[in-house]
């Protein structure tokens, strides 16, 4: 059995990797005579969010953008106020792309570095629940005492029974790697607290495996021991102790983040339901982040706290460079890339998500055509298209090729020929 490497085909490999990397950092520390899962998290962190700092630039850039492009925003929004039907619809989602790449921004592109953030949150969480399992040179330190233990049946079985000790159950809870391997064993002793180890070593008999816990528990202890005796291996919970300060720190410095970090304004009344969200999400995202923080161990509280410090002054440092630089130039080389971007798209004939989305949806859109094409089922919407006016007595009305209506009609023409039955 392999010590256990938790994850799916996503999140197992970013898991190995932050291994990697996690090793790299605790042996420069170790050589300095160092050894602190603590510091390598912090360190990692700042690695990790340097890393997405060039997303989190030009997320910020984009907002600042499209608040200049306000303007243009809001007469395309007012041109289209009131019209429901489709095809003034896929006007004015047209003209509001057309804007957005004209200008080189994005109403999604925000949302990346969120989404990146979740799958290292999960891999770290994989790595830090069984350090062991990733960063060898803290496996080295778990080996010699459980292979004491391995070999010795007694001590197996004293190790079975403590971890069912009311006192210590819950620490093991979601542990069901057996004990008949030195792997299984060291998942199980990775949940030791540092307040465990003695009480174990009572329970032994064996002068190998009392010997082993007493020369290395001490090393153990100080690997996974932070700042105030914080064991980064358990799970702060709401008791008030040093680990405590962990979650408090995650919920302030998550809020300051979410409150330095602009918010886009497109001015377009169907868009307005969102930024309230976003508003909302400001007060209850710091509010998860605490609670997830309390009950997750706390060297991911540890990493998440930092990221947020760091996010937080990332954004106000980038905020301070917008402040103070040459907006005109930045919108006009904006543009130029963005158009450089629009002639190699056209060329490659590429189509983005959403006109797939909308052409799945209503059949192909030709940018440059006119909106008023097929205007004899403009001031229908799609949820018009019942089977009345999809029968084959339809007054000869032309779905556009592709659409649903247009596959619906064909559905339609197929039961009525076939008397109703399918």
């Amino acid at each position: 059995m392999f010590l256990t490497q938790q994850g799916g085909f996503i999140i197992r490999p970013i898991a190995k990797l932050f291994g990697l990397i996690f090793g790299l950092i605790y042996d420069v520390f170790d050589k300095i005579g160092i050894v602190n899962i603590g510091l390598v998290v912090i360190i990692f962190t700042v690695i990790i969010r340097l890393c997405l700092t060039p997303l989190m630039f030009k997320s910020n850039k984009s907002s600042k953008i499209t608040a200049y492009i306000q303007p243009e925003m809001n007469k395309i929004t007012k041109k289209y106020k009131g019209k429901k039907d489709q095809e003034s619809i896929l006007a004015q989602q047209r003209e509001m792309r057309e804007l957005q790449q004209k200008y080189g921004v994005s109403m999604t592109g925000s949302c990346l570095t969120a989404l990146i953030q979740m799958p290292i949150f999960l891999a770290l969480y994989r790595v830090i629940q069984n350090v062991p399992a990733y960063v060898h040179q803290v496996k080295e330190l778990y080996l010699p005492i459980a292979n004491a233990i391995h070999a010795d049946e007694a001590s197996v079985t004293a190790l079975e029974s403590f971890k069912n000790m009311a006192e210590y159950k819950g620490y093991f809870s979601g542990v069901n790697t057996s004990l008949d391997s030195v792997n299984g064993i060291i998942d199980t002793l990775v949940k030791f607290p540092s307040s465990a180890w003695d009480a174990f070593k009572d329970t032994i008999s064996n002068p190998d495996v009392v010997s082993a816990i007493s020369q290395y528990k001490g090393k153990i202890v100080d690997v996974n021991s932070f700042i105030g005796g914080i064991d980064l291996s358990v799970a702060p919970g709401f008791a008030l102790t040093a680990a405590f300060a962990i979650p408090i720190l995650s919920l302030v410095f998550q809020f300051l983040s979410m409150k330095v970090t602009p918010q886009q304004n497109t001015g377009d009344p169907s868009q307005q339901q969102s930024m309230k969200m976003m508003k909302t999400m400001m007060y209850i995202f710091p509010l998860m982040s605490f609670f997830i923080t309390v009950s997750v161990p706390a060297g991911l509280g540890l990493y998440w706290a930092t990221g947020a410090f760091i996010s937080f002054l990332t954004s106000v440092g980038i905020n301070v460079y917008f402040k103070h630089c040459d907006m005109d130039k930045l919108i006009e080389k904006s543009k130029e890339k963005a158009a450089i971007k629009m002639e190699k798209k056209k060329a490659s004939g590429k189509k983005s998500f959403m006109e797939r989305m909308q052409e799945a949806a209503y059949g192909p859109q030709d940018a440059s055509s006119n909106p008023k094409v097929n205007s004899n089922i403009a001031s229908q919407s799609l949820k018009s298209y019942s089977s009345s006016t999809m029968s084959k007595n339809n007054g000869g009305v032309k779905y556009r090729e592709g659409s649903l209506a247009a596959r619906a009609n064909a559905m339609q023409r197929f039961n009525d020929k076939n008397g109703g039955n399918n």
